[in-house]
């Protein structure tokens, strides 16, 4: 199973030249030549689609007809790369990151308000609110949401939610990956307190609960899992949850951006282990002059038969001779982590843990006695 992972393109009018021009060309020619020697399953998106809520994108001439920058985005971003790889809706996944929210709605009232009042034990409280409609705490994030409910409207085993929304894929007709997409976004804002506790960074680690429910309640035989965020697991004032839940939910793979640079991670404990990778911006600034925060994306390669990574390929965009290359700073000597410190034999994922786990799949009666 082959998987691409963008993170951080912050399309804007800054970049659109760039993008328009070279990068969008050797974008998808990059994409091309792995596809054509291994397919590409699916092309995952963990967050900043676009650049501080895509004003800038409406702005331009040639897209003040469209409704929103996601609708912008799909057409010049997904569309080409869809059409020339044959890919579907359905190959595609994407979470919103905190330059996808809109702040232009943003009342500085409400947002204090909020601020002050949401701490974990009020957290699920809200997510439940944000569940049944738009309001005053997740309205800024309601264009991306609105955009990746239309996207997926027919896609199969996709189950969408305001919060966290889940799709089950099918690699083949005995092999299934389950994915969870947190919208882990949802309370930011450039609008800060003088008290920093009250800026603390709760997104609802409910929301994990609930998407593994989600995907346990359309098929309980799943053989991989693989969690989206945005953010690092560092970010949250939840982190402590997050590791729990990574460690004892059978999640195998979480993916991550938001930092514009490259990171490997391996969560683990006596009780099992989770492998994250965080990837460089996509696109961002096309020019960037420090390396570590230049351009490029990963490449995964998942044996799901034999149960491991067996690589990744890390890409990087080059400015001057607009082509991806392989990124060898992260990936020394020839771009391609194969975990070779530890064999070369890639990362291999836990074995799954008993179905008991899952208790909210028993009923009281099963327990009676006769």
């Amino acid at each position: 199973m082959r998987i691409v992972h963008l993170s951080d393109i912050h399309l804007s009018k800054t970049n659109y030249d760039e993008f328009h021009d070279n990068y969008r060309e050797a974008l998808i020619n990059d994409l091309a030549d792995f596809h054509s020697t291994n397919k590409i399953d699916l092309i995952v998106i963990t967050g900043d689609l676009v650049d501080k809520g895509g004003h800038s994108l409406m702005e331009m001439e040639e897209f003040k007809l469209f409704k929103s920058p996601y609708e912008v985005f799909e057409k010049i971003f997904i569309k080409p790369i869809s059409s020339i790889l044959g890919l579907g809706n359905e190959n595609f996944l994407f979470i919103p990151g905190n330059h996808d929210i809109d702040e232009n709605g943003i009342l500085w009232v409400d947002e204090k308000s909020m601020k002050e009042k949401i701490n974990k034990e009020t957290i699920k409280q809200q997510l439940e609110l944000n569940k049944l409609g738009f309001n005053s705490s997740n309205d800024r994030i309601k264009l991306f949401k609105e955009f990746e409910e239309a996207f997926h409207k027919d896609t199969i085993n996709y189950e969408y939610s305001n919060n966290e929304s889940v799709y089950i894929y099918k690699y083949d007709s005995n092999k299934k990956v389950g994915f969870i997409l947190i919208n882990d976004s949802w309370r930011c804002s450039t609008c800060k307190l003088e008290d920093k506790k009250l800026n603390n960074h709760f997104f609802g680690a409910k929301q994990l609960y609930w998407a593994i429910q989600k995907l346990h309640s359309l098929d309980l035989n799943l053989d991989r899992i693989i969690c989206l965020f945005h953010h690092s697991v560092d970010d949250f004032t939840e982190k402590n949850e997050i590791v729990k839940f990574l460690l004892n939910k059978d999640v195998d793979l979480f993916l991550f951006g938001h930092h514009h640079s490259i990171k490997s991670e391996k969560i683990f404990n006596p009780a099992g282990s989770c492998f994250g990778f965080r990837g460089r911006a996509a696109l961002n600034k096309p020019d960037e002059e420090i390396d570590k925060f230049q351009p490029g994306y990963q490449i995964i390669d998942i044996d799901l038969f034999s149960n491991r990574i067996r690589e990744i390929h890390h890409r990087k965009y080059v400015f001057e001779n607009p082509q991806f290359v392989y990124d060898t700073q992260s990936a020394p000597p020839k771009g391609i982590d194969n975990n070779s410190s530890y064999g070369g034999n890639g990362y291999e994922f836990p074995h799954k843990k008993s179905k008991s786990n899952y208790l909210e799949e028993l009923k009281v009666e099963d327990f009676k006695r006769d």
